[in-house]
């Protein structure tokens, strides 16, 4: 099972690399922690299996409502990632946040401080009886500091422990010699490839040096190949 950090660290690597600024992950954390505990597959209250209830790390209210766009979306619902495409999928349709001077976009972009940003998410997206816990602001800040200076850069040697960061698993158990991998950096997914014409199909016209850093915003899918012990890593773009 992933520690609360770990967890912690996959949603800001999700969340900071489709474009949410450090400020708005830090308080979307801060609040989750209040909800959750940072634990996508909690229900409400442990009362495991309440529709009504709430669910997830956001606690969804009532479950139903994530639950059902998960399995709608063919996304298994208790992973972290499904519940970032959640948040995703509410930014993009101005979903479940209601400020009246404030998108959902204009909050994931937004540099105020995480204190400030998390209080605007209890009231605006969380919206309890009672919203005044200052203690999310001061969780807030404490994701903040811990994981400001996590660029998401992956030097040559990184590569396979970002991988698996990013994908939360264990990356060995999927690759195998001479097999290929699509790696979505935006998304943190990947795919096993076949056959070199695949491999062709998505990496024709492009090619990045070994020798370079890459980070989640620069490129938007790599291909590895051959990854195993001692092997040569081939990166394209």
């Amino acid at each position: 099972m992933s520690t609360q950090q770990q967890v912690a660290t996959q949603i800001w690597n999700y969340l900071t690399s489709i474009g949410w600024s450090q400020e708005a992950v830090a308080a979307t954390l801060g609040n989750m922690q209040s909800e959750s505990g940072i634990v996508a597959d909690r229900w409400e209250s442990d009362d495991i299996g309440n529709m009504s209830g709430g669910y997830g790390l956001v606690q969804w209210t009532p479950a139903t409502k994530y639950i059902s766009w998960a399995q709608n979306n063919g996304l298994v619902y208790q992973d972290v990632i499904s519940q970032c495409k959640r948040l995703e999928w509410e930014v993009v349709n101005n979903q479940q946040f209601y400020h009246p001077n404030m998108t959902f976009r204009q909050f994931t972009q937004s540099k105020q401080s995480p204190e400030i940003l998390a209080d605007i998410f209890i009231r605006y997206y969380e919206r309890p009886l009672n919203p005044n816990q200052p203690a999310r602001a001061t969780q807030a800040r404490y994701w903040y500091n811990l994981l400001k200076d996590n660029d998401n850069t992956v030097e040559e040697g990184d590569l396979e422990m970002f991988i698996a960061k990013c994908t939360g698993g264990d990356v060995n158990q999927y690759i195998k010699n001479g097999s290929f991998v699509l790696f979505n950096l935006n998304r943190g997914t990947y795919s096993i490839l076949n056959g070199q014409s695949q491999v062709d199909a998505v990496t024709e016209g492009y090619q990045l040096s070994t020798s370079k850093s890459l980070t989640k915003g620069s490129m938007s899918y790599l291909v590895i190949t051959n990854l195993i012990m001692g092997a040569k890593l081939d990166y394209r773009g």
